[in-house]
């Protein structure tokens, strides 16, 4: 038998109408680690009856087809004819729907090792890690955002016939902790959906929220902190936390960015707020693999020059990039002012970011807050970047991480077009040494008037 047939007819066996046999078959696909054969497979066209098969949640084959998917789509010389032919048959919106199903459905099937909400949990982490995978394309991307993310969202009324795509059929109990920036929109789209879960802890396992902390739970943290991303990104125990990395590859377009930082009003009397906003606090996570996702996510809405003062001074990103930078080095106390008191605060205990990738978006998104014009690189010198990227790259082992830090502090190092030499530093010692007497003075003037982070400058009036 040719090694085509054995192909073919594997295929077939994923599409047989016997269970018995699609469950062989999705073991046999799931096996399959040589490229070679991987590479066969996909050339043979083992991704459509695959996608179809993941949609089956009463089977384990249904399991079994989104791990062989996410394995076919991040190992081997095909990955991009892989998410191609994802992309073809829908996958979009199959993964969607399996990201958003009801947790509480007794018909997902389970084993002897997995009870219905692990395998649950496995499910969606696989079905997110494939929408993260989908969405490295610029056609996943656009199909993504174009499907979830319309300018002016239909409302509820003139949607006929049942769910809207990917809208789960839960029973409704979920409904209490869905994120305001959901019910705010009249259609709910998929990715506010997707948001909601993202930010409600209430998806995570038991023991990652720490309901069985112990005397050891602290020497566990720093376990968490120092995995494997790899392997931490395999666990279903977070099975949301691929959607950062969605988030990241949707804000590679502009309509990504616009769903990010677009204000949505919480009523009459609350402050406007975005999903940047919402998120920006997953940086100090326990998962590796949702700080990484964040990170990018606020790189790529840097890129953003108009929307550079809304960052500074209205969402304050700067201080919450800094924090994870920051690491145990004692600063002096010329070095302390203007700086956020959580980036000293914790002393010796601070713990720098572990994930290289992690640590070189942060640096990057500084890098392009310099380069949205001189009212910015005030500001990151008001708040003293530069004594937090001075320690941090006395111990940065990447050689790429540290050419980044090379050339921002060239930024902000520099004396400012048409100013005088030393201007730049001149410029800080004012505003924090040159008068004393203004932090002895009683009673203490307000952090936002020590600081200066507060300003009507218009940050795109001067470059």
């Amino acid at each position: 038998m040719s090694g085509e047939s054995v192909y073919k007819d594997l295929i077939e066996f994923l599409q047989s109408d016997r269970a018995d046999l699609r469950l062989a078959a999705s073991q046999a696909v799931l096996g399959v680690t040589d490229r070679n054969a991987m590479e066969s497979l996909i050339k043979y066209g083992v991704i459509k009856p695959l996608c179809k098969l993941a949609s089956r949640s009463n089977e384990i084959a249904g399991t079994n087809a989104l791990a062989s998917l996410v394995y076919l789509s991040s190992h081997g010389t095909s990955i991009n004819q892989c998410i191609e032919d994802m992309l073809d048959c829908g996958g979009i919106s199959r993964m969607t729907e399996v990201a958003l199903s009801n947790p509480h459905d007794k018909t997902i099937a389970s084993t002897k090792e997995d009870t219905a909400i692990d395998t649950w949990r496995k499910r969606v982490n696989f079905a997110l890690a494939l929408l993260a995978n989908m969405t490295r394309t610029e056609r996943g991307t656009i199909d993504l955002c174009g499907r979830s993310m319309p300018d002016e969202a239909l409302p509820s009324s003139q949607i006929k016939g049942g769910h809207e795509e990917g809208q789960h059929d839960g029973d409704g109990d979920e409904s209490n902790n869905i994120n305001p920036l959901s019910t705010s929109l009249p259609s709910r789209p998929t990715m506010s959906l997707l948001l909601s879960r993202f930010v409600d802890g209430s998806y995570i396992s038991d023991t990652v929220n720490g309901e069985d902390d112990g005397e050891d739970s602290d020497e566990e943290d720093a376990k968490t902190q120092i995995q494997d991303i790899e392997t931490i990104s395999a666990k279903p125990d977070d099975p949301y936390q691929h959607f950062a990395a969605v988030l990241m590859n949707a804000t590679q377009v502009q309509q990504g960015r616009k769903f990010v930082m677009k204000l949505t009003s919480q009523g009459s009397n609350a402050k406007s707020t975005s999903v940047l906003e919402h998120i920006v606090n997953e940086l100090r996570s326990l998962n590796p693999v949702r700080r990484r996702g964040v990170a990018g996510t606020i790189k790529n809405c840097c890129f953003e020059k108009d929307s550079s003062w809304w960052l500074i001074n209205e969402v304050n990103i700067i201080p919450k990039i800094l924090y994870p930078l920051a690491g145990p080095e004692e600063l002096e106390v010329d070095e302390k002012r203007g700086m956020d008191p959580d980036l000293w605060l914790e002393g010796p205990d601070k713990v720098r970011e572990s994930d290289q990738v992690t640590r070189l978006l942060l640096v990057e998104a500084i890098l392009l807050l310099c380069a949205t014009g001189r009212r910015s690189r005030e500001s990151l010198r008001l708040q003293k970047t530069y004594t937090i990227l001075k320690f941090m790259d006395m111990v940065e082992e990447s050689e790429e991480i540290s050419e980044r830090i090379n050339e921002t502090v060239q930024f902000l190092r520099r004396d400012e077009e048409g100013t005088e030499e030393g201007s730049s530093d001149k410029f800080v010692d004012e505003a924090y040494g040159g008068n004393n007497e203004k932090f002895l003075a009683l009673p203490a003037p307000s952090a936002a008037k020590q600081i200066g982070a507060k300003t009507d400058d218009d940050y795109d009036d001067v470059d």
